[in-house]
């Protein structure tokens, strides 16, 4: 590869902070919100111009992966606050405690309210760039502003980029994709359809797939994801383009992800007008800013989630958090379908070791978000929403004890979870009990 040398530049340093934050997806922000609570000063840098990750930025709308038939697996005063501002604004609804659908546009709205509320700076359209770090400790980040570049200093940094960018270049290590070919899972671009009929709308997600299996598609899914959003139920969000043998690393790949997931966004909405119920005089109103990337760089930590962890409901001495979605691969190369999914539906939860958001070769930086420590299979699991906002409320709450400390590996994990668990957080299996309220 052809490199240019040479190259040297003053960064003005632009803020310092007790925590800086590379990410304002929903992980991020929880984390950002436990710390500040605690009197630490943060800053979040986030890559879009919107909060809230795939679920706003992303249209996905729906955070998933909160409970099973018999347990409450992810809660937390982050969460909790969360849903109570969205509830004010109409702009979400819940679904027995299984799933909340947000309001995308909403969402980010609410997010820089509470960030305003609790002192946490917020830098939108500031992605980071590269990192300056010293035998294993960042001492900042470069950010790539509309300003140029810039650097933000902190004591402790916290990377929920998806990718892991901000500790891969200070220097951790990593895995990608699945040890055979090294391909990861599938991408999606999600979209937004308007003009839905409420009243003939199929009455599930299973009478939606049977009319789509009906005919053949070039679109590589066997079934439909369709989300209805808050407010009028005239609007939509669909998840089910999938771009395969993808890299989304690339910029062949970004740039395929949103020319073929527009492709096939335009073949799903020919299709539900001809044939889905209420969908007659639907159309497509826009596409996701930000792509569905299921699968990126995953961080080595001092410990690996593995598939037989989250199938066997492993419990850790260290858990900081729990998940309770089953092994959800979206095949790099292959027609999505659940049926192919051994383990797509687990019976229990798995407890998640704060090993896992500690990268082996740094001291002072978390990973968290679908980047954490985690095999090709376990990551199909963590990856999802409800599961990467409890990582992100335990890094937070972690974060004053992390800087007194001055590394991450020194922590007292059994004081954090006491204190997680004092706050609401649930660390360890929590049954429930017959006849008990969301059951």
């Amino acid at each position: 590869m052809k490199q240019i040398t040479g190259l040297t530049k003053c960064i003005p340093v632009t803020g310092d902070f007790d925590v800086v934050i590379a990410g304002g997806g929903l992980s991020g922000m929880a984390a950002a919100y436990n710390a500040a609570k605690r009197g630490l000063s943060v800053c979040v840098l986030e890559y879009y111009s919107k909060l809230g990750g795939v679920p706003a930025s992303g249209l996905l709308g729906i955070v998933s992966g909160f409970r099973l038939d018999n347990e409450i697996c992810v809660d937390g005063p982050f969460l909790r606050e969360l849903v109570s501002r969205a509830e004010k604004y109409q702009a979400v609804r819940s679904f027995k405690g299984w799933s909340y659908r947000f309001d995308c546009e909403l969402l980010p709205l609410i997010l820089m309210e509470m960030a305003d509320d609790y002192g946490v700076e917020i830098r939108l359209l500031s992605p980071v760039a590269d990192s300056v770090s010293d035998g294993g400790r960042i001492s900042s980040a470069v950010v790539a502003s509309r300003r140029g570049l810039e650097a933000v200093t902190g004591k402790l940094f916290i990377d929920d980029t998806g990718d892991g960018l901000l500790a891969v270049s200070a220097g951790a290590g990593f895995e990608y994709g699945r040890p055979e070919d090294g391909k990861v899972q599938s991408s999606s671009l999600t979209f937004r359809v308007g003009g839905i009929d409420p009243g003939k709308i199929p009455s599930g997600m299973p009478e939606a797939t049977k009319i789509w299996r009906s005919e053949q598609h070039n679109v590589p899914t066997d079934h439909t994801v369709i989300t209805y959003l808050p407010g009028s139920g005239r609007e939509a969000s669909v998840n089910m383009t999938h771009i395969l043998n993808c890299d989304p690393l690339t910029d062949e790949g970004i740039d395929r992800i949103r020319k073929e997931g527009l492709k096939q966004a335009l073949e799903i909405v020919d299709f539900f007008r001809s044939r889905l119920p209420g969908f007659s005089n639907c159309r497509l109103l826009e596409s996701a800013m930000q792509p569905g990337i299921r699968e990126s760089r995953r961080i080595i930590g001092d410990y690996t989630l593995t598939a037989d962890d989250v199938i066997h409901g492993r419990d850790f001495p260290d858990q900081i958090a729990r998940g309770c979605w089953g092994i959800d691969i979206h095949m790099p190369d292959k027609v999505h379908s659940t049926s192919h999914l051994p383990h797509f539906n687990i019976p229990r939860s798995y407890g998640i070791p704060y090993r896992c958001i500690t990268p082996q070769k740094l001291e002072n930086c978390f990973v968290i978000g679908k980047a954490v420590s985690a095999t090709h299979e376990a990551c199909a699991s963590c990856r999802i929403n409800a599961t990467c906002i409890a990582l992100g409320e335990a890094a937070g709450t972690a974060a004053p004890r992390a800087i007194d400390c001055g590394d991450i590996h020194e922590v007292d994990t059994e004081l954090l979870r006491k204190k997680l668990q004092e706050q609401g957080n649930i660390v360890d299996y929590t049954p429930l009990a017959p006849g008990a309220p969301g059951e």
